[in-house]
């Protein structure tokens, strides 16, 4: 039962994620979905209280989606130096939303914020457990608190989103390119 229930959930998801990129969400409506998606309106609400809804679990989704990705990479490349570490992972999200720009234009500047939000209501999740680990014995630890190191990391991860979106989607005040040095030289000191 629990995955037929899943299912239902995902492909209303991915038809959301679908329509949304190619015709914009505000060009999207709920019929649409579920026609799309070949459930009833009455499903729709089970799994989700509007499209507001549906769109900030969509967001949840990529954004860990893409930060396991980038902490899965890091850990293939990882360094005994915790900076290079962090600018890896950074490296891998703005890669990653220049290559897809579609899901940046979706998601917006929301990359980390949903993501936080879920992990900070269930801290069992094994990615969030590995972050927390990997930050407890980082050289942050000896000068903050964990909960002043979650607060660094929190500004570094929404600065890094926020970036990507304007640099990627409308190249202000520059390229993503010519910001990346910019970002990453303000992580360096951050980290210090």
């Amino acid at each position: 039962m629990k995955n037929y229930k899943e299912e239902k959930e995902n492909r209303l998801l991915n038809t959301a994620f679908r329509l949304f990129t190619e015709k914009g969400i505000k060009e999207t409506s709920i019929q649409e979905i579920v026609d799309n998606a070949s459930v009833a309106k009455g499903t729709f609400y089970l799994y989700f209280k509007d499209k507001g809804d549906l769109l900030q679990q969509l967001v949840y989704k990529i954004s860990y989606k893409v930060l396991n990705e980038a902490y899965q990479s890091m850990q293939e490349q990882k360094s005994v130096d915790f900076t290079k570490n962090v600018l890896s992972m950074l490296d891998y999200v703005i890669e990653y939303f220049k290559k897809n720009r579609l899901v940046l234009r979706l998601i917006e500047r929301n990359f980390s914020w949903p993501m936080v939000e879920k992990q900070l209501a269930s801290l069992t999740d094994p990615l969030w457990q590995k972050l927390v680990e990997a930050l407890e014995v980082s050289p942050l630890a000896q000068k903050y608190t964990q909960d002043e190191m979650f607060k660094i990391i929190y500004v570094l991860v929404e600065m890094c989103g926020s970036i990507c979106y304007s640099s990627i989607i409308e190249e202000k005040p520059a390229s993503i390119d010519h910001m990346k040095p910019v970002l990453y030289e303000i992580v360096r000191k951050t980290l210090q």
